[in-house]
């Protein structure tokens, strides 16, 4: 009878410890915790992690090429006229991939067909939250 009170508060003091050294010790130990938590299945899994740029730089590259792109093409040639429409088609179908926002704009051929959908996935953009100005 007395051994069994003399082991249970052995037990109580032996957590009380591991409780207050946890304390201390958990942030070096958190990607072990963590580790094993989710190897237990008691920690959900980690995020996928985002593939591309991200979202700032996109919308950042958007706005700065948005700007060349609808300056005056007085006495600029039309190379690089295109060259800045094909880098701002590029940056605007990067924003759709990265916000899941469908456009057709890789597949347009045509200029006029290609400025209306340029201009639509403006629109869709801002919709999902991009500010492009």
């Amino acid at each position: 009878m007395v051994f069994s009170g003399v082991l249970m508060l052995g037990l109580i003091t032996l957590g009380v410890v591991a409780a207050v050294w946890c304390v201390y010790n958990g942030p070096r130990l958190g990607a072990w915790t963590v580790a094993a938590g989710r190897l237990l299945r008691i920690l959900p899994p980690p995020p996928p992690t985002p593939l591309g740029m991200p979202i700032e730089r996109i919308s950042a590259d958007l706005r700065r090429i948005r700007a060349r792109a609808l300056a005056h093409a007085e006495g600029r040639p039309v190379v690089q006229r295109r060259a800045i429409l094909a880098a701002y088609d590029d940056a605007l179908m990067d924003a759709c991939r990265a916000l899941g926002v469908d456009t057709d704009l890789d597949a347009m051929k045509d200029d006029l067909d290609r400025e209306s959908e340029r201009l639509r996935t403006e629109v869709q953009l801002e919709r999902a939250g991009l500010d492009l100005h």
